[in-house]
């Protein structure tokens, strides 16, 4: 089997984009997922963080990161986004180009679907606490 796809990785040159947040702040998900490139990235950099405004996915790298709980747990923060938006699932997922090696679906099921619409990274938080 492939890697696991963590959705919610950064933009990075590799990363695949594969979902884009609407005027409302909810995430419209692809039909397939772009692989981005340098340009892509640097120009999406300028303006607002592209983590605020898109999704991007790029292997799950388990312990190098630091939401990493342990091969038994697998990825803290699909915990911690389960918990906190207490969102039961929806009995027809939205249509999701990554969901088959997405990380959190597979820790979490449906679940994990029920909120990753309106899940974006904020990469300012991630600076001030670090």
């Amino acid at each position: 089997m492939a890697s696991l796809l963590c959705p919610s990785s950064i933009a990075k040159p590799g990363a695949k984009l594969f979902g884009i947040q609407n005027a409302s702040g909810h995430v419209e998900f692809l039909d397939e997922p772009i692989t981005v490139d340098k340009t892509f990235v640097e120009t999406a950099r300028q303006g607002r963080a592209p983590e605020e405004r898109f999704r991007f996915a790029s292997n799950c790298i388990k312990t190098g990161c630091g939401h990493w709980t342990g091969e038994a747990t697998g990825c803290g923060l699909v915990g911690k986004i389960v918990d906190g938006m207490n969102r039961n699932a929806e009995a027809t997922l939205v249509t999701c180009p990554i969901r088959d090696r997405c990380r959190w679906y597979h820790q979490q099921g449906a679940t994990a679907c029920a909120s990753c619409d309106e899940v974006v990274r904020n990469v300012r938080v991630a600076a001030v606490l670090a």
